[in-house]
């Protein structure tokens, strides 16, 4: 073949794979059909216009975290103390996603035990947090003490009473706290909803404050998600309460404990009602992604999360430009040989 005619080939690839890419940027189906492919194959879930929440694996303890369509994050609890590390990572890189702008909105501290508090002081020491939901009790826990001490020397908008946070775009609903004895059932539960698909937080409640709440609020507490209470104790979750709420899915944060969380008696009642069950000592970290009206996906253990404006015509086109650059060095380092 005469070097012309490779040469003209040469071009008319270059063409054809300059017209691809341009396609891919003017195209919405070409667009679409390559960013679904890269977001399923590498499991990768956009912030954009979603609702994310993350159930996080901190061991046997609490650690919820919300991206909200609007671009807020809430936090529910931290974990315990042995997990900081880890809780903070997973903030981190797939929650802030990096972003220079370190900011969580919420932070909501159910309550005073270590195992849900024990990352906060890391937390308020690395990130940005506009405002903190903390119970004001009578506990003399080290870890508790600790974190009143740091808040009320700092620069903090500590809320005592929990507001409502419901707006525009996202629903979420405060019931109780409850004024009881056992700390444990002072925990706000709370409901967050969004485009039909809802979220039942329900911290370390038992069985008595369930009992309320089926009482309170029983066309209400319906939800398709709740975090079960308590790690799976035998002391909440009863059959009543979990047909009233009738969920899809049921989340059990737990780890290796003494206790025997999760018991045999909770993992029957949330199949009695035909639940999905979801354990973070089994499945990992657990993200629920609401994009659409009453549908949503569920991923566990590994996954990707980017919150950036990524438009991938443009990915494809980069490529393109640089195996159009990578030929025309070959030719020309070919042509200095001859």
């Amino acid at each position: 073949m005469e070097p012309l005619q490779k040469k003209n080939k040469i071009i008319i690839l270059l063409i054809l794979m300059l017209i691809l890419s341009l396609s891919c940027v003017f195209v919405k189906s070409i667009n679409e059909g390559l960013k679904n492919f890269l977001v399923n194959y590498f499991s990768i879930i956009e912030c954009n216009d979603r609702l994310l929440v993350h159930f996080i694996s901190v061991g046997q303890g609490d650690a919820i975290a919300i991206n909200t369509p609007n671009d807020e994050v809430i936090l529910i609890d931290t974990g315990p103390n042995d997990a900081t590390v880890t809780f903070s990572t997973y903030i981190k890189e797939k929650v802030i996603n990096n972003h220079l702008d370190n900011t969580i909105d919420y932070l909501i501290l159910t309550h005073a035990d270590a195992d849900h508090i024990g990352g906060a002081l890391r937390l308020l020491n690395e990130f940005q947090v506009e405002n903190i939901y903390l119970p004001i009790i009578d506990s003399t826990t080290q870890t508790y003490l600790e974190l009143i001490d740091f808040i009320e020397k700092g620069d903090y908008n500590l809320i005592t009473d929990l507001i409502d946070l419901s707006n525009d775009i996202y629903d979420i609903q405060i019931f109780g706290p409850y004024d009881a004895s056992d700390e444990n059932d002072t925990c706000p539960i709370i409901k967050l909803e969004y485009l039909d698909v809802s979220f039942l937080f329900t911290g370390d409640i038992s069985t008595d404050i369930e009992e309320q709440l089926i009482l309170d609020y029983f066309n209400e507490i319906d939800s398709d998600i709740i975090k079960i209470a308590h790690h799976g104790s035998k002391y909440s979750s009863s059959l009543e309460f979990l047909e009233a709420v009738s969920p899809e899915y049921a989340v059990i944060s737990c780890g290796n404990n003494s206790y025997g969380h999760p018991t045999d008696v909770v993992i029957n009642n949330i199949k009695e009602v035909g639940a999905n069950l979801l354990r973070t000592d089994i499945d990992g970290d657990i993200l629920f992604s609401v994009s659409t009206a009453n549908s949503y996906d569920v991923l566990t253990n590994e996954y990707n999360i980017t919150g950036l404006m990524i438009d991938y015509r443009f990915f494809v086109l980069v490529i393109d430009l640089i195996i159009i650059v990578c030929i025309f060095m070959i030719l020309l380092k070919k042509e200095k040989h001859k």
